[in-house]
């Protein structure tokens, strides 16, 4: 009921709570490593694996309104972080300019853009780590809120279109004239049947292993190919362009029939996402945090509640529709990884692509205006 994702997500949190994660990096230096490259590695074979039973056409009805509500989330998180910045800068918070612009990295891409940001602005190692945890924490709440039904009251502040209003109607199909308009709705509405997200009955199924060993193949061919392709680019931006590259041809792929047409290509792609999601989340420290850091969390808990009011806002007034607005700000505060499972609960399979595609260009922009953000409020003294 809960998803798979908040409980690998909880699963990580425990871990780490519990001790099990809390070692020496000079006596376990494999383990950290073996997290990183772990992460390296899901991702970018989770997500051809998730774009390849997609319908190209139901983000192309959206594609407007998917970068309005990119850029009205950008532009929150921007304004949000700048005026949180103004509230705390007599708080005693260390290194605050660093902070914002880590902030605005992890609201506009997530870790792989804080990951970036940490060499680019040299955060001291308590003051990384404080905010990497408070981070999480926080957003994990706004997470469970959304998987235990919010989406729903966002339904009720925003415009709410139903997935099948946006989907073509069937051509070349032979309809009872009374019974045709019937007839393609129902049809259509199989498209984004909210169990075609996660239905794992009969994935190991020896039919099912070996159908999907030619989609897996694909999926570590785009991963090798991007990744030479990345060679061709500066260092700084090889993450990028391996996501980048990835989504692309992954997306090209999903119009050959027999890849579309694969059963449980997604699930298998959910379930590297996982993996994904119980790394991140037993990254979480909570043996730092003391009675001198309440401001820093008070600063983040601002951040997020600001940003996503002001987001809010601004889907109000240029009529961004509730569902898009919901993945948007899944994409922004926790990155593509976690865009599926909302959107299976959203049931509209159009959110999944708009969300992976609002994710990446956050993963574009975020440094930029990370370290913009540094630069900007470092005028002001910290």
């Amino acid at each position: 009921m809960v998803g798979t994702i908040i409980m690998a997500y909880a699963l990580g949190i425990i871990m780490s709570l519990s001790g099990l994660m809390n070692f020496s990096v000079e006596s376990s230096s494999e383990i950290p490593q073996m997290q990183e490259i772990l992460q390296a590695i899901c991702v970018p074979l989770a997500i051809p694996l998730m774009l390849f039973s997609s319908d190209f056409k139901l983000w192309l009805k959206s594609l407007k309104k998917t970068f309005l509500a990119l850029i009205t989330g950008v532009f929150s998180v921007c304004v949000v972080v700048f005026a949180a910045y103004w509230l705390f800068r007599d708080g005693g918070i260390e290194e605050l300019p660093k902070a914002a612009g880590l902030m605005v990295g992890f609201y506009t891409g997530g870790t792989p853009n804080v990951a970036s940001l940490k060499l680019a602005l040299h955060p001291g190692a308590e003051t990384f780590m404080l905010v990497n945890s408070f981070e999480i924490m926080i957003t994990f709440f706004f997470l469970a809120f959304l998987v235990g039904g919010g989406y729903k009251l966002v339904r009720k502040i925003l415009v709410y279109k139903k997935e099948e209003t946006l989907l073509e109607p069937i051509s070349n199909s032979v309809l009872d004239p009374k019974e045709g308009l019937q007839q393609e709705r129902e049809r259509d509405e199989k498209k984004i049947d909210v169990n075609s997200f996660e239905d794992y009955e009969g994935f190991f199924k020896r039919e099912n292993l070996k159908k999907l060993l030619f989609p897996f193949g694909c999926s570590i061919l785009l991963f090798i190919v991007a990744g030479i392709g990345s060679l061709f680019v500066s260092k700084d931006y090889r993450v990028v362009s391996i996501i980048l590259t990835i989504t692309t041809l992954a997306i090209g792929l999903s119009f050959v029939d027999k890849i579309r047409n694969t059963p449980k290509t997604f699930e298998l792609g959910m379930y590297f996402i996982l993996v994904f999601s119980i790394i991140i989340a037993s990254e979480f420290r909570i043996d730092q945090i003391n009675t001198n850091t309440y401001n820093l969390f008070f600063f983040i808990v601002v951040i997020m509640l600001g940003s996503i009011g002001l987001h809010l806002l601004l889907a109000k007034i240029f009529k961004v529709d509730a569902d898009l607005f919901t993945i948007a700000s899944v994409a922004l505060i926790f990155s593509p990884p976690f865009v599926p499972t909302i959107a299976s609960l959203m049931n509209s399979r159009r959110c999944l692509i708009s969300g992976l595609v609002i994710g990446l260009c956050g993963y574009a922009v975020g440094n930029y205006l990370g370290v913009g953000m540094y630069a900007l409020t470092s005028l002001f003294g910290n």
